[in-house]
């Protein structure tokens, strides 16, 4: 199946670690020393608790958020999330809060001012410690007294406040807004207007929309799986895609099906995107397919997340996007066939009591690629996603993104691809063999992994035949380099 319809086009790095999984870990710490249980952390309960996490001391004292990927941070931006703008203890309740875009006081006693005015201070001091520059989370509504009051009932009013807020940001030089829910979160024609705004007055500002879902796709006890049964919501979707500069395909279920999940939305979401998709922290995902990350995963969550055990994935994916960054438009063919996966959802294991003592099964295709033909797969029982895509800077990337259900004993398969003449490959995942066809025949290649490690050059005739190299599991695996769980990364480069 062959689906797009917006012309290519590259962009700088969208690239973001979002303090929200962090928040939810720090929580989930102090709350197991005071005895809370899994039952405490459920919906809204656990998110006023993540909440309260998110203050001056948690992001800039010693050993605070800022501090993390002290090697990376200057290619992303620190995203602030749900709560540093309403006050402490703020849950559904005081929903009327949220989206003043006014640094709380309570939380951020050292930034005094005006609203513009703190929000720089806050800003400069992100920058200060290295990151690329703060980004916040953005609730889409009137907050207080102007509560409720829809955007299609008071357009002019609605226009006036955004406008206010992006002229803060401008003042405050904070050039990324993660706008998710609230009020207006379904109405499209609200954050069109917020969209144009932004271009109108701050055209540095890059606006981040989404349509808000739960964690999973279709609705299980109806019995429906995939996200294009969602009409309703691919729908708001769709006509969101068309004008955001960075669409959000939205929250997963942690490690679980988040693979899975994700690729369903992005096989609907990507040829009807005018901008660049963002697959939050499926990594490697966002590496095969052109798409901006939203990292979530932290050292904060060792020992709680087995995605925050695979930090080399980080390293490994922001490395590659230096050399194939995200891109918007173009082509994308997915295969006919799908991939299921499927978890038992305990009540420890999710925050969404929809699937608590539930099993979820999800559906994706089997093989997905932007740009580029897909590539032949030889099926296995328990095998990968294959993902594949040329990237407008003409590097090729491959990928095997492994099923939940089969983490353990994924086979690996055995992959061909057509990679024209790319100066770069990049290699996700294992592979039994891959075998990569040129349209010129290279004169050499080295290896290097992604998460580090030296420049090593091949042999090409020991993997030649004629314009192809038929590359096996043992020359990718000797390269890599892994200091925790992380999947393999290898970037060959070649010249002809």
């Amino acid at each position: 199946m062959k689906r797009g319809m917006f012309p290519v086009r590259s962009r700088d790095s969208l690239n973001y670690w979002c303090t929200w999984s962090s928040q939810n870990d720090i929580a989930g710490r102090k709350g197991t020393a005071k005895g809370l249980t899994a039952k405490d952390f459920e919906g809204a309960a656990g998110a006023a608790l993540a909440r309260d996490e998110m203050n001056e001391d948690t992001l800039l004292g010693k050993g605070g958020l800022c501090d993390a990927f002290p090697a990376l941070r200057g290619d992303l931006y620190l995203v602030l999330d749900d709560g540093w703008d309403v006050p402490y203890g703020a849950g559904r309740e005081s929903i009327r809060d949220f989206g003043s875009l006014t640094l709380d006081t309570t939380r951020f006693p050292s930034f005094t001012g005006t609203p513009a005015e703190r929000l720089q201070k806050l800003n400069d001091a992100v920058k200060s410690r290295g990151w690329k520059g703060l980004g916040i989370w953005v609730a889409p509504q009137l907050c207080h007294e102007q509560f409720g009051v829809k955007y299609e009932e008071a357009p002019s009013l609605h226009e006036a406040y955004w406008r206010e807020r992006i002229l803060w940001s401008r003042h405050a030089d904070v050039r990324y807004w993660k706008v998710d829910w609230g009020k207006d979160s379904a109405s499209v024609s609200c954050r069109s207007m917020m969209t144009e705004l932004g271009k109108r007055l701050f055209p540095e500002l890059v606006i981040e929309h989404t349509f808000p879902l739960m964690p999973i796709n279709g609705e299980p006890k109806q019995g429906t799986i995939r996200f294009a049964e969602q009409e309703a919501a691919l729908a708001k979707a769709k006509a969101i895609l068309s004008f955001s500069e960075v669409y959000r395909s939205y929250d997963v279920t942690d490690d679980r099906l988040s693979a899975c999940s994700t690729l369903d939305r992005l096989s609907e979401m990507l040829p009807f995107s005018y901008g660049v998709v963002n697959c939050e922290d499926e990594l490697y995902v966002g590496a095969a397919l052109g798409c901006a990350v939203g990292i979530m995963r932290s050292v904060y969550g060792k020992g709680r997340s087995q995605r925050s055990e695979r930090l080399d994935e980080v390293t490994a994916a922001l490395r590659w996007q230096t050399y194939a960054p995200a891109f918007a438009g173009g082509v994308l063919e997915t295969s006919d066939e799908l991939l299921y996966d499927e978890c038992f959802f305990t009540r420890n294991d999710t925050w969404y009591g929809e699937i608590m003592d539930t099993t979820v099964t999800q559906a994706a295709p089997a093989v997905m690629a932007r740009n580029t033909a897909l590539p032949t797969v030889e099926p296995t029982e328990r095998a990968p996603f294959v993902l594949a895509a040329q990237n407008p800077t003409g590097a090729y990337a491959l990928a095997a993104v492994k099923r939940y259900r089969y983490r353990e004993n994924t086979e690996m398969p055995r992959v061909a691809c057509f990679a024209d003449t790319p100066e770069r490959v990049g290699i996700f995942g294992d592979f039994e063999t891959v075998t990569l066809s040129f349209s010129q025949k290279p004169t050499a290649m080295t290896v290097q992994s992604l998460a580090g490690g030296e420049v090593r050059s091949v042999e090409l005739s020991d993997y030649a035949d004629d314009n192809r190299l038929v590359l096996p599991y043992s020359l990718l695996a000797r390269y890599r380099i892994s200091t925790d769980q992380s999947e393999n990364a290898v970037m060959l480069t070649f010249t002809y």
